[in-house]
C-alpha cells in the first residue's frame, strides 16, 4: 500500500477528547518525594500485589482496601491511584460483571484517538463477498488499545474476499513509517489476529503508534483497497502489576487484564484460551462479552477465529 494516501494531517491528529467522563488511564509513577524505608517499600509492594491478586479473583471491595492502604503509605502514588480508579470505574461501568464469576467487560480510558474501525467504501469497488463485506477493527470505541507487550497482536474481522493478502502498517505518533507487514489470507471470513513482527518493530513503553490495516484487493491501485485505522499504546506497567500478571495462568489473569485496561492483551489471552479449549462455553462467553462491551457488531462477535 502506498504511504502517500496516509501522509495527510488527518492521520496525525493528536489526542481527542471523547466525552466519556473521568475514567481511569494507565500512567507511569512519578519519582517519590523524600526517602522511603525498605520496610515501608516492602509493605507498599505487598498491598499493591495483594490488590492485584484480589482484582484477578474479582474481589473488588477487598482489592480497593489494599490499594488504599498502599496509597496511605505513599500518598499521591500514581500506580495506587490508577489501580483504585480502574477498579472503581469497572464496578461503576458494569455491576453485573463485577459481581459475576464469569462475565468480563471492558472500560476504555478517557483518552481517545482519531480512527476508523469500520472500512468505508472505496472509489473503485472492493473484492469482498458475503453478507458481511467490511473490514472491522476489534478496538475499543475510543480507537486506542493498550498493551503491555513489545510485539502485541491486533485483531480484525476480515470478510470473505478474493484478496490473497492484507497489509499492516505501523507508524510512530509523529507519522514515521516503522513497519510494513504482509499478512496471508485464505479468502474465508473470520477474526484474524495479526502480531507485530518482532524482527521489524518493537513498541516502546509510554509510546503511541498508529496502525493501518488493509485488504490488498488491487496491488497496483492502493486507493481501491479497503482499510481501517486506529492506535495502540504500550503501557508503562507498575512492576507489581507485571509481576502478578506473569505468575498467573492465562484464565486467572483475565479479570486483571480487563480491569487494567489492557485491551490487546485481554483479547490475546482469550484467543489463546479458545484455541486451547475450543469447546469451553465459558471462555467463548467471555470473548463475546468483552467485544460487545466495546460496541462490536454482535454478528462479528460470533465469527470464527482464523489461524
Amino acid at each position: 500500500m502506498s504511504t502517500h494516501r496516509f501522509g495527510l494531517s488527518w492521520l496525525l491528529v493528536g489526542t481527542l477528547a471523547m466525552g466519556m467522563g473521568a475514567l481511569p488511564v494507565i500512567l507511569p509513577s512519578l519519582p517519590a518525594v523524600g526517602q522511603t524505608s525498605p520496610s515501608e517499600a516492602s509493605e507498599f509492594d505487598r498491598y499493591m500485589q495483594r490488590g492485584y491478586q484480589l482484582t484477578a479473583k474479582r474481589d473488588y471491595p477487598s482489592a480497593l482496601v489494599n490499594f488504599r492502604r498502599a496509597l496511605s503509605l505513599r500518598p499521591g502514588n500514581r500506580y495506587a491511584l490508577t489501580a483504585i480508579s480502574n477498579v472503581e470505574a469497572y464496578i461503576a461501568r458494569d455491576r453485573y460483571a463485577a459481581q459475576s464469576s464469569n462475565r468480563l467487560t471492558f472500560v476504555p480510558s478517557n483518552r481517545g484517538m482519531p480512527g476508523q474501525r469500520i472500512a468505508g467504501a472505496t472509489r473503485f469497488g472492493e473484492c469482498t463477498q458475503g453478507y458481511l463485506t467490511k473490514i472491522v477493527a476489534l478496538v475499543p470505541d475510543n480507537n486506542l488499545g493498550m498493551t503491555a507487550a513489545a510485539n502485541p497482536s491486533l485483531f480484525f474481522f476480515v470478510p470473505q474476499s478474493t484478496a490473497k493478502s492484507a497489509e499492516l502498517m505501523l507508524l510512530s505518533e509523529a507519522g514515521d513509517l516503522l513497519l510494513t507487514q504482509q499478512v496471508p489470507l485464505n479468502g474465508k471470513a473470520g477474526i484474524l489476529p495479526v502480531t507485530v513482527d518482532a524482527s521489524k518493530a518493537k513498541l516502546q513503553p509510554g509510546q503511541k503508534y498508529q496502525w493501518i490495516f488493509s485488504l490488498t484487493c488491487k496491488s497496483n491501485e492502493p486507493d481501491a483497497n479497503p482499510f481501517v485505522t486506529g492506535w495502540i499504546e504500550r503501557a508503562e506497567l507498575d512492576s507489581n502489576l507485571a509481576q502478578v500478571i506473569t505468575t498467573m495462568p492465562p484464565a486467572d489473569r483475565l479479570p486483571l487484564l480487563a480491569t487494567s485496561q489492557l485491551w490487546n492483551d485481554t483479547l490475546a489471552t482469550l484467543v489463546e484460551l479458545q484455541q486451547s479449549n475450543p469447546n469451553d462455553a465459558a471462555i467463548k462467553q467471555q470473548w463475546q462479552d468483552v467485544l460487545k462491551s466495546a460496541g462490536i457488531d454482535p454478528q462479528i462477535v460470533n465469527m470464527p477465529l482464523l489461524r
